[in-house]
């Protein structure tokens, strides 16, 4: 069993974890540099491909406006969401759409700290062999606990 977990905005990342929860794979949301950073949708496509096997399910981020988020912001997250739930659909991955509050609320009991930082030092905590090589690829965690809340839900663990 494979338990994917996106995050689904242009800055997110797709993870992968087995159903013991050692296998582990995470990456970037597929972009290209056009006259500004957009999906690839092709690749986006093949990632859920390379993953898709008969057992396989998904917990995506549910997309939703911020307060004092701009339009243009909010359509592209919306834009990312749409995308991902389309090709799930196409490729024939199960999945279930879960706010934020309610995976964090679930996995994050008890840390320490705020926000991303916060979200990172858990998923170090539940996968050292987790290392990101770059600052930015501490925000993939997200993805990573997404998979793990997968994982526990789907699981029954």
């Amino acid at each position: 069993m494979i338990y994917i977990g996106i995050d689904p905005g242009k800055n997110g990342s797709i993870a992968q974890l087995d159903e013991y929860g050692e296998y582990m794979k995470v990456e970037k949301v597929p972009t290209i540099k056009l006259k500004k950073t957009e999906y690839d949708i092709p690749e986006m496509k093949n990632r859920l491909l390379e993953i898709n096997e008969e057992r396989s399910f998904c917990v995506i981020e549910k997309a939703q406006g911020m307060p004092k988020q701009g339009i243009t912001s909010t359509f592209s997250i919306g834009k990312g969401y749409g995308l991902w739930l389309g090709l799930l659909c196409a490729v024939g991955i199960p999945y279930v759409e879960i706010h934020p509050i309610v995976w964090s609320k679930a996995l994050l009991k008890g840390a320490g700290g705020e926000g991303k930082e916060r979200n990172y030092q858990k998923a170090r905590q539940l996968f050292p062999q987790w290392q990101p090589k770059l600052k930015k690829e501490r925000e993939y965690a997200d993805s990573l606990l997404l998979a793990e809340y997968g994982r526990r839900i789907h699981g029954n663990l």
